[in-house]
C-alpha cells in the first residue's frame, strides 16, 4: 500500500541511531538502509512493488523525431550509435553509417554535418564510427572512433580542435569525468586458454585516461557475457541464451563497473577503489530448458530446415545458466540519479525501470517508451533512437516531467 512518507533507516558510520529522511522526491513505502563498511557506503534497498510509481510523467509521443526514409540525405540515418543534446537545444547525432556527426536544431532541422570518412583530423574510420558523442570540457564535444582508438574534440560550432590516440588495448569511451578524464574499456575477449567445446565468459578491461589520452589508472578485468563454443567440427561460437552482460557508465565523479549477475551496483573512484555499493532485493529465477528451446526456435527461425537441424545439434549439450540476469540496462541522468531496467523474462511484459537517487536510495518505478535505445536522460527529456519494421532509424526526444508528486 502506498503511503505519504518515505521511511529511510539511516545507519551512520560509528552510530546505531536511525533517522527519518524527508525526501524531495516521490513519496514511497520503500525502505533504504545505509551503512558504512571499512569506508565503503553500502545501500540496501527494498524491491518496489508494481504500484510504487514515481509521479513523473513521460509524454505519450516524442516532441521531436529526426529521421526519414528518403528525401534529403541529411535526414536519412543509418547505424545511429549515440546522440547528445547541447545546452542551446541542438541535438548532435553520431551517424556511423556515414561516419558523420550531424547537428539539428530544436525543431529537428538539419544545421550542419561534421567529420566524414577518412583518417584525417576530425574524420572517422570505416566501422561503427563515430561510436559515441557527448560533452567535453567547456562547451566542446567529444566523439570517439572505437576501432581506430581515437577521440576527436570539436568546438560548439563543429570546428575540429584536436584528436588523440588512446593507449592500447583500450577502445571504448564510456564517459567523461570532471577535468576531462575519460572512462575507457576494451572490446570483450575470451578468457585465455579456453577454446575447446564448452561455455566461456568474455572479459572486459577498464581504465581511466588523462585528458590527453594517456593512461591515468588501469582498473583491471571484469566478466562480461557467456558464450558457447562448439569445437568438434571446426569452431562455432554461439551467444548463450539469457547471457549476462557487463555494466559500465559514469555516475557523477564515480564510475560504475560490474555485471548484472546480482542486483548489486558497484561504484568506484577514478583510482579504482570501491566507494559505494547499491543493492536491491531481487527474486532469483533460473532458465528452464523450455525457455532455452523457445529462445533458440525464435533466434534461428530464418535458417533452412537443414541449417537449423545442424545448429540445434551443435547446441544440444549447451549447459543452462544458473540464473537469469538480475537487471537490464543501466543509465544515469542529469541529476546524478541511477536508472536500472528490470530484466525482461520470457513471456513477461515490457519491464519498468527502478530509479535511485544520487546516494543510491530507491525512489520508485518508471515506465519508459518501449523499444527506445536510450542515449541520454536529461533534467526534462529522454533522448534515444528507435528502428521501425523496415529498419528506418529515428532519433527521438521525449519530454520528462518531474514535477509530479
Amino acid at each position: 500500500m502506498k503511503t505519504t512518507a518515505l521511511l529511510t533507516a539511516c545507519i551512520l558510520a560509528g552510530s546505531l541511531a536511525a533517522a527519518c529522511r524527508n525526501s524531495e522526491e516521490e513519496p514511497s513505502a520503500l525502505e533504504s538502509v545505509i551503512r558504512d563498511s571499512a569506508g565503503v557506503t553500502i545501500v540496501e534497498n527494498e524491491r518496489p512493488t508494481p504500484e510504487i510509481r514515481l509521479g513523473w510523467r513521460i509524454a505519450a509521443t516524442p516532441v521531436l523525431s529526426i529521421g526519414a526514409f528518403e528525401g534529403d540525405p541529411a535526414y536519412e540515418l543509418y547505424q545511429v550509435m549515440d546522440a547528445t543534446k547541447l545546452p542551446d537545444g541542438r541535438i548532435v547525432v553520431a551517424n556511423a553509417g556515414s561516419g558523420e556527426l550531424r547537428a539539428f536544431d530544436g525543431s529537428g532541422t538539419h544545421l550542419a554535418t561534421w567529420g566524414g570518412r577518412g583518417e584525417g583530423p576530425g574524420e572517422f574510420g570505416d566501422f561503427d564510427a563515430p561510436w559515441s558523442v557527448g560533452p567535453w570540457s567547456g562547451d566542446s564535444i567529444a566523439a570517439s572512433d572505437m576501432y581506430a582508438r581515437r577521440v576527436s574534440i570539436f568546438d560548439a560550432d563543429g570546428v575540429h580542435g584536436r584528436t588523440f590516440l588512446l593507449e592500447d588495448p583500450y577502445y571504448r569511451l564510456y564517459g567523461v569525468l570532471s577535468g576531462g578524464r575519460m572512462f575507457l574499456g576494451t572490446l570483450p575477449s575470451f578468457t585465455a586458454g579456453t577454446m575447446g567445446t564448452g561455455m566461456v565468459r568474455w572479459e572486459v578491461e577498464y581504465a581511466i585516461a588523462a585528458p590527453d589520452g594517456s593512461l591515468h589508472a588501469a582498473l583491471g578485468k571484469y566478466p562480461a557475457s557467456e558464450w558457447y563454443i562448439f569445437a568438434d567440427r571446426g569452431l562455432a561460437v554461439y551467444p548463450q541464451p539469457f547471457r549476462h552482460s557487463a555494466v559500465a557508465c559514469v555516475w557523477g565523479d564515480l564510475i560504475i563497473i560490474g555485471s548484472n549477475d546480482l542486483y548489486e551496483i558497484r561504484a568506484y573512484t577514478p583510482e579504482g577503489a570501491v566507494a559505494r555499493i547499491v543493492r536491491r532485493e531481487h527474486g532469483v529465477r533460473s532458465p528452464s530448458q523450455a525457455d532455452v528451446d523457445a529462445y533458440l526456435a525464435e533466434q534461428y527461425a530464418d535458417e533452412t530446415e537443414q541449417e537449423r537441424a545442424e545448429t540445434m545439434a551443435e547446441l544440444a549439450d549447451m549447459p543452462l545458466l544458473e540464473a537469469f540476469p538480475a537487471f537490464g540496462r543501466v543509465h544515469t541522468d542529469a541529476r546524478g540519479y541511477l536508472w536500472v531496467e528490470e530484466y525482461q523474462l520470457p513471456g513477461e511484459p515490457v519491464p519498468a525501470w527502478t530509479v535511485f537517487d544520487d546516494d543510491g536510495r530507491v525512489l520508485g518505478l518508471m515506465d519508459l517508451p518501449p523499444d527506445l535505445d536510450i542515449f541520454e536522460i536529461g533534467e526534462d527529456y529522454i533522448l534515444g533512437s528507435v528502428s521501425d519494421d523496415l529498419g528506418i532509424e529515428s532519433v527521438q526526444l521525449w519530454p520528462l516531467d518531474r514535477s509530479g508528486r
